[in-house]
């Protein structure tokens, strides 16, 4: 794994003592998310202090961890693998089916209709440019 170090001046406060950093994978230059977490240093018995090498844990927060991401719920989530699983040459283009209720977790038509009416929190995600591909 190679690592890129995000370049950000600004202090997250959730967060004082870590920065985010990426893992690059080797086969596809995918970069996995990390929180590397500076940790304070060890007095032994003696009373010596003992520096300790920063921890990496996997960093949750996904893209909207990214101060470059868009974080524009309409736009939807970047097409990471696209290239790849097309490059692969294993996959058609279908039209896919009708989208059902239960789909969206609803139990019939009537109560896909009634919690519409009552909410109209979120914007539904525009699907329409999206292809269905069948492997």
């Amino acid at each position: 794994m190679i690592q890129k170090v995000e370049e950000n001046k600004q202090i997250n406060p959730l967060f004082p003592s870590s920065r985010r950093v990426y893992l690059t994978g080797k086969k596809h230059n995918i970069e996995v998310p990390m929180r590397e977490i500076q940790l304070s240093e060890t007095r032994s018995p003696d009373g010596k202090l003992n520096g300790n090498e920063p921890v990496r844990v996997y960093d949750t927060s996904g893209p909207w961890g990214d101060p470059n991401f868009h974080g524009n719920v309409e736009k939807g989530l970047p097409r990471l693998r696209e290239k790849w699983i097309l490059q692969r040459k294993d996959v058609t283009e279908i039209d896919g089916r009708t989208i059902k209720p239960s789909d969206n977790g609803y139990l019939s038509e009537r109560h896909d209709q009634r919690s519409q009416e009552r909410s109209q929190e979120l914007p539904d995600f525009d699907r329409s440019k999206l292809s269905v591909l069948r492997g």
